[in-house]
């Protein structure tokens, strides 16, 4: 009897264990199954986490229509957050429109793992969703009030349909491929550009290495439709395309290093987010020559998206370079940051124990940018966590009466998320400018100004250093009190004299409350 109770019991758990065995295979042959979840409550925990920085403030005022319509940004991003707000919050929230971004991030994984993950092997695609699902660049920009998440998950669609119109240039992969750049360059110029320069430039080399001339008409074809479908807002880009183009850009040390600056800085972002504890430092230095060489080797091994890719990958970085400072560079690239990951894994795949090792790294690292995004700690861009409403409350308090002075330094930093907050009736000046910095100076000669606020970045990059000026005019009548925000660590002040900083500030925001003293201080 006894014999036959253990017979039962070996069998029941036989059972058992096979049936785990099944359940773990099935996870493993549809990996989205954990990771939709986990991505899912990385985005949406605490989404009011972090301050809202100005982008954010812009965002905001473009969907409600309190912000000009004539910048280098297209619509359609305002749009459906214009009426995602009217159906959630009935107004202004940045919750919201937080929650908004990471829904477009959840829809791009599910558009991911169809269009370019189903031809990979099971290993590697689950090795992408890793890493995808626990990339802290994803959950720092796919929780942004931006279009950032919203042009990864365009882009995705338009690089996989002009993919397949590169290979057969049938009506309907060409209907697909119009559609969705037409679509995500109403969303971003810049990536739409990126993906149009890809796909022709692919197609347009293939038909050159073929001397085959006739190859090259799906091209003008291709460019021709896409036109069409764009032409009542070609006024509109071709604007945007000249105020880039014209645009000096922003340089700290010099056009080539900077250049390396970005690039650097992007790889870092993407491969363990910009969020850094001091140990990931060091442990990043001894991951990234194994790491140059995974990458490497997926780019030896050549995968079939490479080469459309690629070109859409210089184009990218050439376009935002121009417009923005190295440190911005990241987000306005992250369209490109799926196929980071895939290259990634394609090497790794082709290095067996050393590329899962190399994962792995990185996946490790990954969760501790993520623990140190939600405390809020290593930012290596300080712009993501000033604390506006701690500013602009400061101000609000300490004012003496009804009326409010403040200046704001807009060339340095973005403060607008700071003037978003303070009262109605304040006289808010911006210095962005030769001629507002000139405005601001003459302020501090204005008969019966007794207050002034200065809000500014302790890193001056403008051309004359206009907020030395105005900090020096002031302090000719007034008296100063200063309070400074955001601390720099150790290794903020390193990469500083890396970066060839003269001046190293102790922190990113100082603000200065200005009363007037009389004549002589």
């Amino acid at each position: 009897m006894v014999a036959q109770l253990d017979a039962i019991e070996g069998g029941l758990a036989g059972i058992a264990i096979a049936r785990r065995l099944r359940v773990v295979a099935w996870v493993r042959r549809h990996p989205l199954v954990v990771c939709l979840p986990v991505q899912a409550v990385l985005l949406f925990t605490d989404l009011g986490r972090l301050p809202m920085w100005g982008d954010e403030q812009s965002s905001l005022a473009r969907a409600l229509g309190a912000a000009p319509t004539d910048t280098v940004h297209p619509s359609l991003y305002f749009l459906l957050l214009h009426g995602w707000l009217s159906a959630l919050c009935g107004g202004p929230c940045i919750v919201g429109a937080r929650a908004l971004s990471a829904l477009f991030v959840l829809a791009a994984t599910v558009a991911i793992d169809r269009c370019w993950l189903r031809a990979l092997d099971q290993r590697s695609r689950t090795w992408f969703l890793i890493l995808w699902a626990l990339s802290p660049a994803l959950l720092l920009y796919g929780r942004m009030a931006r279009s950032y998440s919203l042009q990864v998950l365009l882009a995705c669609l338009a690089l996989y349909a002009g993919g397949r119109y590169a290979r057969r240039a049938a009506l309907p992969s060409l209907l697909t491929y119009v559609a969705a750049t037409t679509a995500l360059l109403h969303t971003h110029y810049l990536p739409g550009i990126a993906v149009v320069a890809g796909i022709s430039t692919a197609m347009g080399w293939r038909a050159v290495m073929r001397r085959q001339p006739v190859a090259l008409w799906p091209v003008v074809v291709s460019l021709v439709v896409i036109g069409l479908a764009f032409a009542p807002w070609l006024p509109r880009f071709t604007g945007a395309v000249e105020r880039v183009a014209q645009h000096g850009g922003y340089h700290v040390v010099g056009r080539v290093v900077d250049a390396a600056l970005a690039l650097a800085f992007t790889v870092v972002s993407f491969s363990v987010g910009e969020s850094l504890w001091p140990w990931m430092v060091a442990a990043l230095l001894a991951l990234a020559p194994a790491l140059a060489v995974v990458l490497l080797r997926g780019v030896r091994a050549a995968p079939v998206w490479l080469g459309f890719v690629a070109p859409a990958a210089v184009v990218g970085f050439i376009g935002a370079y121009q417009w923005v400072s190295y440190a911005f560079v990241a987000p306005r690239l992250l369209f490109l940051l799926p196929f980071y990951l895939l290259l990634l894994v394609h090497g790794a795949r082709r290095l067996a124990g050393f590329g899962t090792a190399v994962c792995t790294g990185v996946a490790l690292l990954s969760l501790g940018g993520i623990a140190a995004y939600f405390e809020q700690t290593g930012f290596l861009n300080k712009a993501y966590v000033l604390p506006t409403e701690t500013i602009a409350n400061a101000i609000r308090d300490s004012s003496d009466d009804g009326s409010v002075t403040v200046i704001l330094d807009h060339y340095s930093s973005d403060l607008s998320a700071v003037a978003a907050l303070l009262p109605r009736q304040a006289r808010v000046l911006y210095i962005a400018d030769p001629s507002s910095a000139a405005q601001a100076i003459g302020l501090s000669s204005e008969p019966g100004l007794r207050q002034v606020w200065f809000v500014h970045s302790a890193h001056d990059v403008s051309p004359q250093h206009w907020n030395g000026l105005v900090n020096d005019a002031f302090a000719r009548r007034f008296s100063v009190r200063r309070t400074e925000f955001v601390p720099y660590s150790a290794l903020d002040r390193w990469l500083m004299h890396l970066a060839g900083w003269r001046h190293r500030p102790h922190y990113a925001i100082e603000l200065m409350d200005m009363r007037y003293a009389g004549e002589g201080g």
